[in-house]
């Protein structure tokens, strides 16, 4: 009898002892700050294609992606972009531009398992962009995408995006 009664309470306290380990989307759920962001990619002009790359060489305050899950289970994000970039060309130099940005939606993480990489979905404004997590510790988090920008007048250029947050 008390055989028995000392192992159902080392089962109970063995069963409470155990935690469910956090989803991928509840580790990313909070608020990151904006470290460094880069773009890369090839403009089309009348000349030909011409390589660029932008870098942020101010990163205004408030440059903050926050992820949330709400009550009722729903995922959104709302991502500040306000930086100032330094895009750098062959031939034409460096100059400096205003990137600013605010985006609102909903989100949702894709745990690759070790097989394949992590990624994050945004779906805004009925578009969804997928980023490959490239890093992602407690307090830092590294993403890269490639996005498609159509420009009135350049047309469509294709970036490669990386960015770096900070908690």
């Amino acid at each position: 009898m008390i055989k028995n009664l000392f192992f159902a309470l080392a089962a109970v306290a063995a069963l409470a002892s155990c935690k469910k380990d956090p989803t991928l989307d509840e580790q990313l759920s909070g608020t990151w700050n904006l470290s460094d962001l880069s773009l890369s990619g090839t403009v089309s002009t009348p000349l030909g294609a011409l390589p660029i790359s932008i870098t942020d060489s101010l990163i205004r305050p408030n440059n903050t992606l926050e992820l949330t899950i709400n009550e009722d289970e729903t995922q959104t994000v709302i991502w500040n972009l306000d930086v100032r970039g330094l895009i750098t060309a062959p031939g034409l130099g460096s100059f400096g531009t205003d990137i600013q940005d605010t985006i609102n939606g909903t989100w949702y993480a894709v745990d690759g398992g070790g097989v394949t990489p992590d990624s994050l979905y945004i779906t805004a404004d009925g578009e969804k962009n997928g980023y490959e997590i490239l890093s992602f510790l407690e307090t830092s988090l590294r993403l890269r995408s490639v996005q498609t920008i159509v420009d009135p007048d350049l047309g469509s250029q294709t970036f490669t995006q990386e960015v770096t947050f900070i908690k």
